[in-house]
């Protein structure tokens, strides 16, 4: 917990906005997770595009993925992307997520993120995955 603070603390103001707003995201994200239909799941991170505004969005997606690993609670793949096409959708980018499986002798899941057809969020395994629906 230290650590957070002193990193928080240390990081850029630019960062630490992003990361106070990903904050109660990532936890309303986790609750639409466990506790709703999917369909319901999913309208979190399909909010209509608000006005653009400039974003670093390499930056926004490590804030999230770095917030999402000091959770208290599970923020994986499917939460972090929520998370992040509902922050890029509000800055006017229009941002899609991509929901892919994969067999083997366990069925897996994954979920990224794209703008503009280039992967933004959660790319470094999403080759290994079907991709079987899109949303954005």
């Amino acid at each position: 917990m230290i650590a957070a603070v002193r990193d928080f603390l240390r990081a850029t103001p630019d960062r630490r906005g992003l990361a106070l707003e990903a904050v109660p995201l990532l936890v309303r994200a986790n609750r639409m997770v466990a506790g709703k239909d999917f369909p319901d799941t999913l309208s979190f991170g399909l909010v209509p595009l608000g006005p653009r505004r400039a974003t670093d969005i390499a930056l926004l997606s490590r804030t999230v993925a770095a917030i999402a690993w000091r959770m208290p609670f599970r923020a994986l793949c499917f939460e972090q992307g929520l998370t992040v096409q509902r922050m890029l959708r509000r800055r006017g980018i229009p941002a899609r997520l991509h929901y892919g499986i994969a067999a083997g002798d366990e069925l897996k899941a994954h979920v990224w993120i794209s703008v503009d057809g280039t992967i933004v969020h959660g790319g470094e395994v999403a080759p290994r995955y079907a991709e079987v629906a899109a949303w954005g």
